[in-house]
């Protein structure tokens, strides 16, 4: 599992598959056939993730989108990235 700061490079692996819902996202993982739900800020940075990002920047990104503390989404977001790179559903890398 990669260790998650501000200038981690994220990005969503090419063999997961997302599509919007009413509420949130679904995604697939074509590597496993194993579906995973996010909710609407979940779905949110999956989107961001199309391209990769820095976390910093990430984290800039939930924030001009929704209404919270700028420390609880930097930590919200560390959570939820952990999580996504523990299912194998992100890549996670340190700049060069």
């Amino acid at each position: 599992m990669a260790h998650i700061d501000a200038g981690t490079v994220i990005s969503a692996d090419a063999e997961v598959v997302g599509c919007t819902l009413a509420e949130g996202s679904a995604l697939l993982d074509l590597k496993t056939y194993v579906y995973y739900s996010l909710n609407e800020v979940g779905a949110f940075v999956w989107d961001a993730l199309e391209q990769p990002v820095r976390f910093d920047q990430l984290v800039g990104e939930v924030a001009a989108e929704f209404d919270a503390p700028r420390d609880r989404i930097a930590a919200d977001l560390q959570r939820l990235v952990t999580q996504l790179d523990a299912a194998g559903l992100v890549r996670c890398a340190q700049p060069a």
